[in-house]
C-alpha cells in the first residue's frame, strides 16, 4: 500500500484506522495516570509509570506514521476505550480499572498482531506495529499477574474481569459496526463489505 498512489477514498481507511490506534494510546495514557493515583503498592506504581511512558511514546509513533503517510491527525469522537467504559459503567475501584485496562491491552495486542500479518502494508505502519507490540505484550503480562495476585485473596476480582470481557465484546461489536458503515460509505454501490475494527 502506497499513500502516494492510493485514491482518496482508499486512503481514508488506513488513516482513519491509524487515528483510531493513536486515539486509543492517548486515551490509554489518561487511564494509566488515573490508575497510578490508585496504585496500592510500590511494584504496581513502578509498572504503571513505565506503562504511562509507553502509551505516550506509542501515541507519538502513530502520529509520526500518520504524517509520514501524508495523513492528517483526526479527532476520534469515541475511541474503543470510551465504548468499553460505556458498556462496563464508570470504573470506581482499582480492580475495575485494572480489569478494563487488561481487556483493552489484550484487544490492542490482537489487533496489532493481525494488522502486522497483512502482507501489503506501508513501511511506516509495519515499523510502528513492530516497535509497539513488545511493549503491549508486557502490559498484558504485568496487569494479568497483578489481577491474578488480587484474585487469590478476593474472589470478586474474577467477577469484575468477567464483566470487563463482556463489555469488550459489546464495544467491539459497536466499533465494527461503525467501521462497516464507513467502508460502505466509501465503497462503490453494491460492493461494501464488513470492515475490520481496530482496538
Amino acid at each position: 500500500m502506497n499513500a502516494q498512489t492510493m485514491a482518496p477514498e482508499d486512503e481514508l481507511e488506513p488513516i482513519w484506522l491509524l487515528n483510531q490506534y493513536r486515539a486509543a494510546e492517548v486515551h490509554g495514557a489518561g487511564a494509566i495516570m488515573r490508575l497510578g493515583r490508585l496504585a496500592d503498592g510500590l511494584e504496581l506504581q513502578r509498572d504503571l509509570s513505565r506503562h504511562l511512558r509507553d502509551e505516550a511514546v506509542h501515541a507519538w509513533l502513530w502520529t509520526k506514521a500518520i504524517t509520514d503517510l501524508g495523513g492528517q491527525i483526526m479527532e476520534v469522537d469515541e475511541p474503543y476505550q470510551t465504548m468499553l467504559a460505556g458498556h462496563f459503567g464508570i470504573p470506581r475501584t482499582l480492580d475495575e480499572m485494572l480489569a478494563l485496562t487488561l481487556v483493552s491491552e489484550r484487544r490492542g495486542v490482537a489487533q496489532y498482531e493481525e494488522h502486522l500479518d497483512v502482507q501489503d502494508i506501508a513501511a511506516p505502519i509495519r515499523r510502528t506495529l513492530r516497535g509497539i507490540l513488545k511493549d503491549e505484550q508486557w502490559h498484558v503480562a504485568y496487569i494479568n499477574d497483578e489481577l491474578e495476585r488480587r484474585a487469590r485473596t478476593d474472589p470478586g476480582v474474577q467477577t469484575i474481569l468477567d464483566r470487563a470481557m463482556v463489555a469488550d465484546e459489546k464495544a467491539m461489536e459497536e466499533l465494527e459496526g461503525l467501521q462497516a458503515e464507513r467502508s460502505a460509505a466509501h465503497a462503490p454501490a453494491g460492493q461494501a463489505g464488513p470492515g475490520k475494527a481496530p482496538s
